[in-house]
């Protein structure tokens, strides 16, 4: 790899460990190719980037970023994946694939400041995504106005049944 290679690759770097919200590092070194390749499809659906670094170039690249404490996880054959929407899909991702393949292994993540061993990692995939939570949320908020319609009309309905039963009175 050429001089120039290598600086656009530790600017490409950088650019992902100051923009992602949550970097996983994995181990690639006893996958094949095809295994590789269905994780790289696996986790495009995902909306999860995925590249293999070269170590020395992406401890370079940390240095001046908050990803400088996975420094000493870049050993051996490393991918990282990295997502810019959500701290939750690429542990999600890796995660179910690892369970597919048991010869794939996490070693290490970062997301909001913080370093993450494998056992945070599966934590952190069982947790709800952004969608998710949104949809929980909209859920929660449509049952508290439907409630507060029917506490809120409730008084008018029990009028509009005293003034009925009046009217029915009187005319009879």
């Amino acid at each position: 790899m050429e001089r120039s290679e290598k600086q656009k690759q530790i600017e490409f770097l950088k650019d992902i460990f100051n923009s992602s919200k949550s970097i996983i590092l994995a181990s690639v070194e006893s996958l094949n190719a095809a295994e590789i390749a269905a994780l790289r499809k696996k986790l495009q659906n995902s909306s999860v980037g995925f590249k293999v670094v070269k170590n020395s170039l992406a401890r370079i690249a940390s240095n001046s970023t908050p990803v400088s404490i996975l420094i000493d996880d870049f050993k051996n054959s490393t991918a990282i994946a990295w997502s810019t929407i959500d701290e939750i899909s690429p542990a999600r991702a890796l995660v179910e694939y690892q369970e597919s393949l048991e010869k794939f292994k996490i070693k290490s993540g970062y997301s909001v400041g913080q370093k993450f061993d494998f056992i945070k990692i599966k934590e952190l995939a069982k947790l709800p995504n952004l969608a998710e939570l949104r949809a929980q949320l909209l859920g929660v908020m449509q049952a508290v106005s439907g409630k507060l319609l029917s506490q809120i009309s409730a008084p008018a309905a029990e009028l509009v049944g005293v003034i009925r039963a009046n009217n029915t009175k009187n005319k009879e």
